[in-house]
């Protein structure tokens, strides 16, 4: 950098000096200009200084805001969520252990609330990576105090551990104010006689809980809305009714498992994920007012789910993962926008009549899904991972001549109105293509294409720094009719790039964007070219009439 360019940028950054409640002169040539430098962030009323430092990413960032001013470390010493993260304390100082160092910084936020006499705390959250019995009694002391500061959010993650479950403190189950509990790998208890009365959600997650608590905590909290059980043991059947607020229910591989019945009319969100080789029986029959629905189920039969399909008729979003028993069904919905089909393997053949679907999502070895007319969808991922021989060699569906596999696909990409601004990009590993206003679609014959139909709001240029920052491509190629807007975006973003970037002054490499890594770009002349790629060589064979642009990229290591 020049000494003048230098002088500029200091005289560019002296221009914007904030002095609180204060005004200076300035002189820009023979004008002269009065500034007001005012500090208008640290005006804001409390409650909103609040919600931007529970947007940061962690307790240490919201503390460092304390520097700020005397008002801003007098907001931070009031602020509303105490979240204690046993993880971020790793190693020891001066023969403290980590484990002696959470508890003393446990200990001393929650004595400084005691001497500010503040009862303003919405949330306690409480992570820890090591539990033994010696930390029964802090811990016992820690949720006994915030719960008496009227908390409206409880939250305990403790590591799972066979031989040693800490016991949630019986204060919880009677703390009327709380709105959500969140408990994960502790012992509950026999949850009699509660007291929540105001409580909207509750996620239970590696823990041991039987018909008789799941019973009594859904009779204690007449206002539940949201319920979600995580891998955990211990129940056999799941059954709720009067609740009528409740909206969402997730079961997520809850080990003996073998009914679940809802009787919630005003449910909306149902997500199910089946534990290995158990069977349940799942009754939503009841459940018409249902919007999105997740099934990973590999027992799942047709018969089941076209019959409760139709029970949903305002259903929006359907998502069917590894439902492995699927072999031909039919989705007919006016009201559906979003569906995702997922290695679902036995799949044969799925009949869509969706004429507002906006977002589809395809992964697996064939393409049962021919039928449906893409011309109002808005976005889509079309996954093909082939199976495997038993020598380990990929193969699609209908072996190794997809021809006729390719063409239908070819013909249903085309069918998608790029009119509108859509993008198609396709990649293999670490080889991309984006097709600009595609008009005639020309495929890559690869084992493991990738499909992505970008939704037009997306520019190409924010298209670019995706694919860069997310999959390091070695090769970037770009086909199109007319003349594409490719090569001078790569020259602008990449070619004339600066050396050494300044664009992030953080030292952790993980956070770095893609251009601390990019080390070369050149221009590969497709029709010269003698790379072995087969890649380069499909590009080589794609029809004259469109324009081919290639560009191979190498990278540093992350």
């Amino acid at each position: 950098m020049s000494r003048e360019s230098g002088v500029k940028r200091k005289r560019k950054r002296d221009d914007f000096i904030i002095v609180n409640g204060s005004a200076k002169r300035r002189r820009k040539g023979s004008v002269e200009h009065r500034v007001n430098n005012v500090d208008y962030i640290s005006q804001l009323p409390d409650h909103i200084i609040h919600q931007i430092i529970g947007h940061l990413r962690c307790t240490k960032d919201a503390a460092r805001t304390s520097v700020l001013s005397k008002r801003w470390r007098d907001i931070w010493a009031s602020f509303s969520n105490l979240v204690f993260d046993q993880r971020k304390f790793h190693g020891q100082t001066r023969n403290i252990t980590n484990v002696e160092m959470f508890e003393n910084y446990v200990d001393n936020t929650l004595q400084r609330r005691i001497e500010q006499k503040d009862r303003s705390i919405q949330k306690f959250a409480l992570h820890m990576t090591h539990y033994n019995s010696g930390l029964t009694t802090h811990m016992d002391r820690w949720i006994d105090l915030a719960l008496k500061y009227r908390i409206k959010e409880f939250e305990l993650h403790i590591p799972g551990n066979r031989h040693k479950y800490y016991r949630l403190p019986r204060c919880v189950f009677t703390a009327n104010k709380l709105s959500a509990l969140r408990v994960y790998g502790c012992k509950l208890g026999p949850c009699n006689n509660l007291n929540l009365s105001n409580l909207q959600k509750v996620c239970l997650g590696k823990l041991y809980v039987s018909e008789k608590m799941v019973e009594n905590l859904i009779h204690g909290c007449p206002m539940l809305e949201d319920f979600r059980l995580l891998y955990s043991t211990g129940l056999k059947t799941f059954q709720v009714s009067n609740l009528p607020k409740l909206k969402r229910v997730d079961l997520h591989r809850c080990l003996g498992l073998g009914k679940v019945k809802l009787q919630a009319p005003n449910l909306e969100t149902f997500w199910y994920l089946r534990e290995k080789y158990m069977r349940c029986k799942i009754d939503l029959s009841s459940c018409n007012a249902l919007k999105s629905f997740t099934l990973e189920d590999a027992k799942l039969k047709d018969e089941w789910f076209q019959k409760h399909l139709s029970c949903f008729p305002v259903l929006e979003k359907l998502v069917l993962s590894k439902c492995n028993a699927l072999k031909n069904i039919t989705i007919s919905s006016f009201k559906l926008k979003i569906l995702i089909l997922r290695e679902c393997k036995q799949l044969e053949e799925a009949d869509i009549d969706t004429p507002n679907l906006l977002s589809f999502e395809y992964m697996g070895d064939k393409m049962p899904f021919s039928s449906l007319n893409p011309s109002s969808l808005k976005e889509a991922k079309l996954y093909f991972k082939p199976s495997r021989t038993k020598e380990g060699e990929p193969r699609f569906h209908n072996g190794d001549d997809h021809t006729p596999w390719f063409a239908r696909l070819q013909v249903f990409l085309e069918k998608f109105d790029y009119s509108r601004g859509l993008k198609l990009v396709a990649r293999s590993a670490k080889d991309f293509v984006i097709y600009e206003r595609p008009k005639e679609v020309c495929l890559p014959r690869v084992y493991d294409l990738k499909l992505d139909v970008v939704k037009s709001s997306v520019a190409l240029e924010d298209l670019l720094d995706d694919i860069l920052r997310t999959w390091h491509p070695e090769t970037l190629s770009s086909l199109s009719i007319s003349r594409s807007k490719l090569p001078k975006l790569v020259h602008k973003k990449l070619i004339a790039r600066e050396k050494e970037p300044s664009c992030c002054t953080y030292n952790v490499p993980g956070n770095k964007c893609w251009r601390h890594f990019l080390d070369n770009v050149k221009t590969e002349n497709v029709g010269n070219s003698k790379s072995t790629s087969e890649w380069i060589a499909w590009l080589r064979s794609s029809p004259a009439k469109l324009r081919t642009n290639c560009f191979k990229l190498s990278w540093k290591s992350r």
